[in-house]
């Protein structure tokens, strides 16, 4: 894989100082042009973001002041970056910027607000990431040390593989985990008991289970493209993935959307909506290339 372009989305600081400092860690390790996008929540007026004396071109100066000293502030030169100011609907136009010239890499901030409007249509790193067939770090807390040690979490029968190879070459220094949580859905369960499957039953079909995760796990490190260690976990998968990010050695988790064709592109599974919202640490959605 070949990281040429990284695109930063940011909106305040110093909220946003660690979503920056992600995108300059990752831009340096792959010599990567990196692109700083901010968008002003106001009705676009094309040219008028240019214009000293319009109220769009002072919001304007205003934030390209604002990232450049954060730039500044992380020990990074402005003049090295892309700084690209729009204006509009933030997440509609970032989907567009997204789609009009598709970087390798989205980074931006984890939502934190609880607006209504919000609640009911998705916060911004959830439509962009509902929206791209970009892979998109979320970052989650601090930027207090270079990645080091990232879970990589499948369901077995996910698009894992392609997964652990972009994780992989995305952070060559970081250590790999790969996790698979194990579970009878309590529906099923609840169905095979009403039709009379004794509980023994139930405890041979979760070995099963748990040998086939076992059996995917192995087959998947042995592709790895450098060493990465296994482990299992027992139970709901969006519950025991959100704890296993409360280990403070876990800086990045990632996972995968499980969209297998356009018409799903509007969704983002469960799973990766439980950890987008609740994890403890980074989370990088590594979207598959859309099926027509």
């Amino acid at each position: 894989m070949v990281l040429r372009d990284v695109l930063v989305a940011v909106d305040q600081f110093p909220q946003n100082d660690a979503v920056l400092a992600r995108a300059l860690e990752i831009a340096r390790i792959h010599a990567a042009v990196l692109r700083v996008v901010h968008v002003i929540d106001m009705p676009a007026r094309g040219r008028d973001l240019t214009r000293v004396d319009t109220l769009h071109g002072q919001a304007a100066i205003a934030a390209r002041d604002r990232i450049v000293a954060a730039l500044t502030r992380l020990g990074a030169n402005a003049s090295n970056v892309d700084i690209c100011i729009e204006a509009g609907a933030p997440a509609l136009r970032l989907i567009d910027i997204c789609q009009d010239t598709p970087p390798d890499l989205i980074v931006m901030r984890a939502n934190q607000s609880e607006r209504i409007s919000e609640t009911i249509l998705g916060s911004t790193s959830n439509r962009v990431v509902a929206a791209v067939s970009t892979p998109v770090l979320i970052v989650k807390r601090e930027a207090k040390r270079p990645y080091a040690h990232v879970l990589l979490a499948t369901n077995g029968t996910d698009a894992a593989e392609e997964a652990l190879t972009f994780t992989a070459a995305l952070l060559p220094a970081a250590a790999l985990h790969l996790v698979q949580a194990v579970q009878i859905t309590p529906q099923l369960a609840e169905a095979m008991l009403r039709i009379g499957t004794d509980h023994g039953t139930l405890t041979d079909h979760h070995n099963a289970l748990s040998q086939q995760a076992k059996v995917h796990l192995y087959e998947l490190s042995a592709k790895a493209p450098r060493s990465a260690t296994t482990g299992m976990l027992q139970g709901d998968p969006a519950a025991e993935l959100t704890a296993a990010t409360h280990n403070p050695k876990v800086d990045l988790i990632a996972v995968g959307p499980g969209r297998s064709s356009l018409i799903r592109r509007a969704f983002i599974g469960s799973v990766t909506r439980r950890l987008l919202r609740d994890a403890h640490c980074d989370v990088l959605v590594c979207h598959q290339q859309p099926v027509p």
